[in-house]
């Protein structure tokens, strides 16, 4: 193992856990287009790593977020119904995918998550709790960083299942965790809050992950030169992002996400029709 290439991919893999954590995509949104675009990560070793990861980060950041109350448990529980399906299916179809359909697939995912976060930059606006709740998954919290506190009622629910299989469909191919989907479908679909939607998902994507890493073990795709140095980046940058999100306006944030995630996902699409951009492998 070398050293030097471990710390490296320790310390991105810390920088992606830190984003990730604050809005509840995982991390491994972030970690498998950087191993793959720039340490020459093969790409199903990638994601085998990234699904271990982001198990690590949901474990991590999750327990501060249940401290906060941003975590909507019942809706947490209802949601991966048909994400932890979608993360079997996934993965196993993912594990003998072809890699350009994957980069093109993972790059336009990327793009859509920058647009549909650029978009609805502002926290949406959620009904009271005391309106029609006929699932009782309504919930509030207090926001650190304004003082408030917010309540909301998820609606949409059925639609909100079915968004869920698709991003646990992808989160199996991909590795991410489906936070990347289940956070903009939460808020923008199913209007609740972006702190609660990143806290929800937060919780979600390690039981998501733990599906798509039995897969990928299973065929070999766990490469511990790899998991290893990313775990624990992971881990320690989950708990700086997770405790970020209470004191900073997650809508601030939002322009440097839209920044990162456009250019690995344009990257990705690139690379996926043979084109590499300088600096990268």
């Amino acid at each position: 193992m070398d050293p030097v290439r471990s710390l490296e991919i320790g310390t991105v893999a810390a920088g992606a856990a830190v984003l990730g954590s604050m809005l509840g995509l995982g991390g491994g949104v972030f970690l498998v287009p950087i191993l793959t675009l720039f340490f020459a990560v093969d790409q199903k070793l990638a994601i085998g790593a990234s699904a271990v990861a982001v198990v690590t980060n949901s474990v991590v950041g999750s327990t501060v977020h249940l401290r906060g109350r941003f975590t909507n448990l019942r809706l947490a529980m209802l949601l991966q119904s048909t994400t932890a399906v979608g993360a079997i299916v996934g993965a196993v179809v993912g594990v003998d995918a072809n890699p350009g359909v994957i980069n093109a697939l993972f790059g336009a995912m990327l793009v859509y998550a920058a647009v549909s976060m650029l978009r609805n930059r502002g926290a949406a606006p959620a009904p009271p709790v005391g309106g029609d709740d006929p699932y009782a998954l309504g919930a509030e919290y207090l926001d650190p960083a304004s003082g408030k506190t917010v309540s909301y009622v998820p609606q949409r629910v059925g639609l909100g299942l079915g968004v869920g299989g698709l991003a646990g469909t992808l989160s199996g191919m991909l590795g991410v965790g489906g936070g990347v989907i289940q956070v903009p479908a939460m808020n923008i679909l199913m209007k609740i809050p972006v702190k609660a939607a990143a806290g929800t998902s937060s919780f979600m994507v390690g039981i998501t992950s733990v599906a798509t890493a039995s897969v990928y073990y299973a065929d070999g795709k766990i490469d511990p030169t790899v998991v290893v140095p990313a775990m624990i980046g992971i881990f320690l940058g989950a708990q700086l992002g997770s405790r970020l999100t209470r004191r900073i306006r997650t809508q601030n944030l939002v322009a440097v996400f839209v920044l990162i995630l456009l250019y690995l996902g344009i990257s990705l699409l690139l690379k996926a029709v043979g084109i590499t951009v300088p600096g990268q492998r």
